[in-house]
């Protein structure tokens, strides 16, 4: 659940103010909040719960399991308590964080069912973007594969770590990642960086979440706000056909 005082990140006062007084807040938050707040150090998320992991910790606790980078909102503890808290498996789940170099978090080029524009990995050289990593047992792994929609939303791969700088100092050899099977370049070759997530000389421009939900708006003729947010939600050829747009 979110609270309403959560709604000061969205800077677009008039908008915020629909958001607050709006009967579906709730949701309307889940759509403009995302990738949602994480903490930026390494963690164990269990039970609901966040631990902080001290240094040499990741060894013993990553052991027989596989490394998944969480370039949206697979890194915050609100999306992981979503995902895995009250399912017939553990929640337990280590989370390490460090630095990609040549790539950059972009938006993908679908809608969410929940009304969001989700997050996808794209190379960018020159960039450092901030990344972390979940570390998943294979029960787990099979669990974020549904909840990703695999195949049909993402494709799941496996990277080298050649690029990964974790501050905990581990450097897997390989790691995977949720690819966005629609692909992240918009109209005329533009690609939008989430402004959420920092970054270190980021070539492509960034958007807020509600930037870019605005973005999928205009192009498609439609006016901004928390209506289109919820016909998207609610409406599922209504999402398809802005998706398909341009």
């Amino acid at each position: 659940m979110f609270s309403l005082s959560d709604a000061h990140v969205i800077t677009d006062s008039v908008l915020r103010e629909q958001v607050e007084q709006h009967p579906r807040a709730q949701e309307l938050l889940r759509a403009f909040l995302y990738p949602y707040p994480a903490p930026d150090h390494d963690f164990v998320f269990r039970g609901g719960e966040v631990i902080p992991m001290s240094d040499g910790d990741i060894g013993p606790l990553a052991s027989g399991r596989t490394p998944v980078l969480a370039v949206g909102s697979n890194r915050a503890p609100l999306q992981l308590s979503r995902k895995f808290t009250h399912q017939n498996l553990s929640d337990e789940i280590p989370v390490t964080h460090g630095w990609m170099m040549h790539h950059d978090i972009v938006y993908s080029t679908h809608l969410t069912g929940y009304g969001s524009v989700p997050a996808t990995l794209a190379p960018s050289p020159g960039t450092r973007v901030r990344v972390s990593v979940t570390w998943l047992t294979p029960q787990q792994l099979a669990h974020m594969h549904v909840t990703e929609s695999v195949p049909a939303h993402y494709s799941y791969q496996q990277l080298q770590g050649r690029d990964l700088e974790l501050d905990c100092g581990v450097r897997p050899d390989h790691i995977g990642i949720y690819q966005s099977v629609r692909g992240h370049v918009f109209e005329r070759g533009a690609v939008y960086a989430l402004s959420a997530i920092e970054a270190r000389d980021r070539r492509f421009k960034s958007l807020e979440q509600w930037e870019m939900i605005e973005h999928f708006a205009k192009r498609a003729g439609q006016r901004h706000g928390p209506g289109f947010v919820l016909r998207v939600i609610d409406d599922v050829e209504f999402r398809r056909s802005i998706v398909d747009v341009g």
